[in-house]
């Protein structure tokens, strides 16, 4: 019983470790450009909402910061060369 218990969590941990890096969302030592929504309006409280209208303008991500919620637009910034 207890080496299948550790054979699981073993294999738990490698599928881990090989789905994470792909799980990221940007390039190590890359950094994110935001952006405040043209569209949003209103004081943002629900991030997926504001995900929403992000997408709709082209973004790949959008979040509520700021001590006055208002809805950030986020992408990577371009590389320059």
């Amino acid at each position: 019983m207890k080496s299948s218990i550790q054979l699981i969590s073993t294999l738990f941990f490698l599928v881990i470790l090989v789905l994470a890096p792909g799980m990221m969302k940007m390039v190590e030592g890359q950094q994110m450009c935001e952006t405040q929504s043209i569209n949003f309006r209103g004081m943002c409280t629900k991030w997926r909402n504001c995900q929403r209208v992000c997408m709709s303008e082209g973004f790949p991500d959008g979040r509520c910061k700021g001590f006055i919620r208002k809805c950030i637009c986020t992408k990577p910034c371009p590389v320059s060369t």
